[in-house]
């Protein structure tokens, strides 16, 4: 939906002065309505130029939002959506698919029952094609220590792809999947010795590409105190598979393979 430039000055100023949380927005003073409403609800972090919003699949789907009554519970109930854009990069249709129309970064917001929700920012992008290698990693050194504090290793630099378009344009927004496909053997039939997580060292396999198209932010994380067999007297090696799709398709070279050579050292503190 494009909106007048009067009436996108009239969506600013709501948002100025409305009221919103980081988990809903709330109007109890709505009681016949939606009592509050979810986030704009993106089935992808990006829009491609001249194509629809897809979900994971690939398939077309619709941007929403979901209005919920004064007990919590989710209703039907209608919304609009908007793009606070001037120079017309996306719209939406009356079914709330997103179009992207010119590249560049478009600023969505939503609205039901007279509540607005918090703005989402959506790249309009050129169509990812290939997903290569960025920062090689280096050798991951996990220390071996008395303690549990001092027996995890993370990797350094952190697990790096480049996502790219036609022209060797970098993509932003893209959902890259990483996957141990050879790990280390862990003394827990229960707990992996190896696993990918974020710079808190909480596991989580996905990562979006930034503005540059780079997915950058997720370690191959080792519990040193799980190993067991040879890997604590000589090197060994973790392997990770990258992927990345558009429209149900892998992008080229994926999956992508990533090597990252483990060395145990001991720990003294």
């Amino acid at each position: 939906m494009r909106l007048s430039g009067r009436s996108k000055r009239g969506v600013v100023a709501a948002l100025l002065v409305g009221v919103a949380t980081a988990v809903a927005c709330i109007d109890m003073s709505a009681p016949a309505g939606a009592a509050a409403i979810s986030l704009v609800q993106l089935p992808a972090p990006f829009v491609v130029r001249g194509d629809t919003m897809r979900d994971s699949t690939g398939a077309v789907a619709p941007v929403t939002v979901t209005s919920y009554n004064a007990e919590g519970e989710p209703i039907a109930f209608p919304f609009e959506l908007f793009v606070l854009d001037t120079m017309f990069r996306a719209h939406f249709t009356v079914n709330h698919l997103l179009l992207g129309d010119k590249l560049g970064n478009v600023t969505v917001v939503g609205q039901a029952s007279g509540v607005q929700t918090l703005t989402v920012n959506v790249p309009v992008t050129v169509r990812p094609t290939t997903i290569v290698l960025g920062t090689k990693p280096d050798t991951l050194r996990a220390p071996l220590g008395s303690d549990s504090a001092s027996s995890i290793g993370r990797s350094n630099p952190p697990l790096s792809t480049i996502v790219k378009g036609a022209g060797d344009t970098t993509v932003q927004g893209v959902i890259v999947h990483y996957r141990i496909t050879r790990t280390l053997p862990s003394s827990s039939t229960t707990i992996p010795s190896v696993y990918i997580g974020d710079a808190s060292g909480k596991p989580t396999e996905t990562d979006t590409t930034d503005a540059q198209g780079v997915a950058g932010k997720r370690y191959v994380t080792v519990l040193t105190r799980l190993l067991t067999g040879p890997v604590l007297q000589q090197p060994d090696s973790v392997v990770v598979e990258a992927t990345a799709s558009y429209k149900g398709a892998y992008l080229t070279f994926a999956p992508l393979r990533i090597v990252t050579p483990v060395k145990v050292v001991i720990s003294i503190r």
